[in-house]
């Protein structure tokens, strides 16, 4: 990989999506979470399956995230 998905945000801690890849992989952690909390939102563990998602997207971040990525703006 020659370019990272995520670098470091412009202010404060953390990353920041730095391609469209990133990009891409934000949304559809979002529209997953959104789709997690609908679709189990009113069983009792509920929070297990969007957990999972920020999990995943954690993982994701950390794998392709470089320290001298430029964010994408």
């Amino acid at each position: 990989m020659k370019r990272g998905w995520f670098g470091p945000k412009r202010f404060g801690w953390g990353a920041s999506p730095a391609s469209s890849e990133g990009w891409l992989a934000t949304g559809i952690m979002v529209l997953a979470l959104i789709g997690a909390s609908i679709v189990f939102g009113e069983r009792p563990h509920g929070w297990i399956a969007p957990a999972l998602v920020l999990m995943v997207y954690s993982v994701v971040v950390v794998l392709t995230y470089r320290h001298d990525a430029r964010p994408w703006m």
